[in-house]
């Protein structure tokens, strides 16, 4: 379980740091939420020439989240795209997600609940000051919803949809002295994660 962020403000630090919640800090945008058991985080990194218009921040949320979308209402229920980059099941938020661009490539992430205590999120996040028009002021309760579909059975439909055609993965060989340098400089150090 932790909390995952890019702005300190949405989280209750001194509930999280009593019951042993780390606080994790990422380079992407996006707003916070809280993971765990009963979340899925999916990460897509592709090359702006992988299509049309990924340069665009929208064009590249609308391209990977589309596909995870048909992914899921394949196997389990409809889920509709809404807001700037959120994943709806009856106008309730079941994704969100963020980006990272770099000089020409750029990495969506999307958190996917399927089964997780939403308590969680009221215990550990405040109300975000910036909401989507469609959540309408709605306490986390009635906005936030569970998928109810398996993790294997989510993580199966979602892979064969991003591992084909133009999003068939890539090997990449990241250095294992650079990983141990970016968890030790930034990801594992408390004046980074805390610097906002």
């Amino acid at each position: 379980m932790g909390a995952s962020c890019r702005r300190m403000d949405d989280v209750r630090v001194d509930a999280c740091r009593a019951e042993g919640v780390p606080i994790l800090r990422r380079t992407s945008g996006g707003g916070t939420v809280v993971v765990g058991p009963g979340s899925l985080n999916v990460s897509v990194i592709l090359p702006e020439t992988d299509a049309p218009g990924l340069s665009a921040v929208d064009v590249a949320h609308r391209y990977v989240l589309d596909r995870i979308a048909r992914s899921i209402s394949r196997v389990g229920p409809p889920v509709a795209l809404a807001g700037r980059g959120d994943l709806v099941l009856g106008g309730r938020k079941c994704g969100g997600s963020a980006q990272r661009r770099l000089k020409h490539w750029c990495m969506v992430h999307c958190w996917i609940l399927y089964d997780f205590p939403i308590e969680r999120v009221i215990r550990y996040l405040t109300i975000p000051a910036r909401q989507p028009a469609y959540r309408q002021g709605r306490a986390h309760e009635d906005f936030l919803s569970n998928l109810g579909v398996p993790r294997n059975i989510l993580t199966d439909a979602i892979r064969g949809n991003l591992m084909t055609g133009s999003c068939a993965a890539r090997a990449l060989s990241v250095p294992p002295a650079l990983l141990r340098s970016l968890v030790s400089e930034k990801f594992s150090n408390r004046a980074w994660v805390e610097r906002f």
